[in-house]
């Protein structure tokens, strides 16, 4: 069972994500950038968390407090990793570019023929602006449209487990239903989402973001994460009927030792 302690720090932050999505559309050039997170939004966010944190003791207080150290990162490095995918088109040049470029050491883009572009500190949010205002100085009107991909682990009672690279902005129920759904047997209440040997998101967080609809970038869930999809225990008749015979069968076997 989860501790409390471990719990609070992701629930608090999952449901600030329930009323943000006006404030979501603020500044944004492009209806589809609402589905990030902003700049703005973590910021307040982290702020939120920081407060909780000075009010609490014990392992909360330490939980909360790492929850917001991980926004201030997340606002410092950015979104973007050596191995994360982009998919760009850029126009303004003498041919329309369209590709789907790496990330690469250094936190760099290389698109077609330019030099490299730094996404160092830059959020999924603001990356059409960051990569535009880079690639004026090569071209007087450019047009820069970026799609962040993210390589998704998905796991546990899905139709079809194993990765998947989907757009960042997607919901991560659809996530689910590109890996074939919901089986039978699948609970979605006992569902999380791991990176490494870590669980970033618990399940009751998890219940929330699905049932929601939030999306990959919203639930911060990054590229070479696992969803885990909870699945009932399934008892095995053969296993146990065959355990069961032996048992009888020791049991009888006693019986007639003893008798003889």
């Amino acid at each position: 069972m989860d501790r409390p302690d471990r719990l609070l720090p992701r629930l608090l932050v999952v449901c600030m994500g329930l009323a943000a999505g006006t404030a979501q559309l603020e500044g944004q050039d492009r209806p589809e950038q609402s589905l990030f997170r902003t700049r703005r939004w973590l910021d307040s966010a982290a702020t939120a968390v920081e407060r909780q944190a000075g009010s609490a003791r014990g392992d909360t207080r330490e939980s909360l407090q790492a929850e917001a150290r991980a926004m201030r990162q997340r606002l410092t490095v950015g979104d973007f990793y050596p191995g994360d995918q982009v998919y760009v088109e850029l126009y303004g040049g003498e041919e329309p570019v369209r590709d789907t470029v790496s990330v690469r050491a250094g936190q760099e883009l290389i698109i077609g023929r330019f030099p490299a572009f730094s996404v160092k500190g830059v959020l999924r949010s603001e990356l059409d602006s960051a990569l535009t205002s880079q690639v004026r100085r090569y071209l007087t009107q450019p047009q820069v449209r970026t799609t962040p991909l993210a390589r998704i682990l998905v796991t546990g009672a899905v139709g079809r487990p194993g990765y998947l690279v989907v757009r960042s902005d997607l919901a991560v129920t659809d996530v689910v239903t590109r890996a074939g759904g919901l089986t039978p047997v699948a609970l979605v209440n006992k569902s999380q989402v791991r990176r490494a040997t870590d669980r970033v998101i618990e399940e009751d967080s998890m219940r929330i973001v699905l049932q929601t609809g939030m999306t990959i970038d919203q639930a911060d869930i990054r590229a070479g994460d696992e969803i885990r999809i909870g699945e009932k225990r399934q008892t095995n008749w053969l296993n146990l009927v065959w355990t069961i015979s032996i048992l009888l069968g020791t049991v009888t076997t006693i019986i007639a030792l003893v008798r003889s």
